[in-house]
């Protein structure tokens, strides 16, 4: 982030006129008065334009976060949209904040209609109470999660059973100030996997397990974003990718290149050691999806012929069939989501559609995190700039105090003096409010 900044050097016209302007008056008449009140305007106009221009810089500043925010709004629609149960969030009221176009078709009701509606509006009576009680424990704090199955009353349409998933996302002691995340899903979809003893191919357009998708989805979108420790968020984040993927057995997560990575997080040691593997062999699936931003699949790492040198040690790891999805910033790769099944040929269609909903999960957690650091860069910077005019004002006092001269005097002897010596402004004002400034004091008489 940019720095406070400091007034730029004036023109020696500029000095030499500055000079004139403030120089004591030898007499009192018209002109003197005019060109003192000239000098007064001019000194004025030299600190207003030091304001202006820390304003400016903090303005791109925060239209640079703005520009971000909307930016993080935008994936996080495009996710909840593709994603096919229902989800939605609400306060601790239940009143409805967010909601995704598969929840608004579970309860009949436009998605554009949804917000400021409470959820229990469509939960039959007999369960309003337990639904309030999730409400009140998981606003609170007191739980973490709540689980159960509801009858939905929808707007149009019959009624259905639905199992109603919550988790906490923030905890207040103002019921309005919390936020409570929910999945709903239809009985009939969260159950068809259980219901059907056959044998799942890879490519099946559905996953085995809806609602462990869907929650893994929301978990991973509302990650609290304030964890200092990132190695631990990026473990947590691979935790909740490898449930939310059917055929994943383990799951790594790269940031930058391959060969010397930023960051490194995973749910296991096996997924560690494959990495490390492909470091050894210095190519691989995660290498080929860095290099190119494209998803790469490999059936089976043992044979595959387009890592000759990761083939002829993959035996090491119990690795077979790798789904390597990058993680995308403006297009670019910062990173690789590196999936692992114990199985060949474990990632069909359907698992790679919901590796690359996982990857842009990832993504926009770490812009979460980007944004978080960039705010506090500009919370430190601002506050560097109004310790910086307290400590200018104080300066001036105390010139004003020494050499007898008014505010509007001293600023403009502090600024000339900045600009004469090349030093910043603050700097100079520092060493005179610390009492280490006799020389500046000197120079300024």
């Amino acid at each position: 982030m940019t720095g406070s900044p400091e007034p730029a050097p004036l023109p020696r016209p500029a000095r030499d006129r500055r000079a004139r302007l403030t120089a004591p008056a030898q007499d009192t008449g018209p002109a003197a008065k005019a060109l003192a009140e000239l000098a007064e305007l001019e000194v004025a106009h030299e600190e207003l334009h030091v304001v202006e221009e820390e304003l400016r810089v903090q303005q791109e500043q925060v239209n640079q976060l703005l520009a971000r925010y909307e930016s993080e709004r935008r994936w996080r629609g495009q996710l909840s949209a593709l994603v096919p149960v229902g989800l939605a969030a609400t306060d601790g009221n239940g009143k409805l904040l967010e909601a995704n176009p598969a929840i608004a078709r579970l309860l009949g009701v436009g998605l554009h209609r949804l917000p400021g509606k409470p959820l229990t509006l469509f939960v039959d009576r007999e369960h309003v109470a337990e639904v309030r009680e999730s409400l009140r424990a998981l606003g609170s704090g007191q739980a973490t999660d709540r689980r159960t199955m509801v009858t939905v009353r929808p707007r149009s349409g019959a009624e259905l059973r639905a199992e109603l998933f919550g988790f906490a996302d923030t905890v207040a002691p103002r019921s309005a100030d919390a936020r409570v995340q929910w999945v709903l899903v239809q009985e009939d979809s969260a159950t068809a996997a259980a219901s059907d003893p056959g044998p799942r191919e890879a490519d099946d357009a559905g996953p085995p397990d809806v609602l462990g998708l869907a929650t893994s989805f929301a978990q991973l979108t509302a990650l609290p974003v304030q964890e200092e420790d990132r190695q631990r968020m990026l473990r947590r984040m691979a935790t909740l990718v490898q449930s939310a993927v059917p055929a994943a057995s383990w799951v790594s997560i790269t940031l930058g290149s391959p060969l010397n990575p930023q960051r490194l997080g995973a749910d296991s040691p096996e997924a560690l050691g494959f990495d490390g593997l492909q470091v050894q062999a210095e190519e691989g699936p995660c290498w080929e999806a860095h290099r190119s931003v494209s998803v790469v699949i490999a059936d089976d790492v043992r044979t595959d012929d387009r890592w000759p040198a990761l083939a002829r040690i993959a035996e090491r790891s119990d690795v077979r069939s790798v789904l390597a999805v990058p993680v995308q910033d403006d297009e670019q790769s910062s990173g690789v989501l590196n999936i692992y099944s114990r199985e060949p040929a474990a990632f069909g269609s359907a698992n790679r559609r919901i590796g690359e909903l996982a990857a842009a999960a990832v993504a926009g957690v770490l812009q979460n995190v980007a944004e978080r650091e960039a705010l506090r860069d500009l919370a430190t910077n601002l506050e560097r700039a109004l310790t910086s005019r307290a400590v200018i004002d104080q300066a001036k006092g105390v010139i004003m105090a020494r050499i007898g001269v008014d505010a509007e005097e001293a600023f403009a002897r502090l600024v000339a003096l900045s600009s004469r010596l090349n030093v910043k402004l603050r700097d100079l004002a520092r060493l005179i409010v610390e009492g280490e400034g006799e020389a500046v004091i000197t120079a300024l008489t």
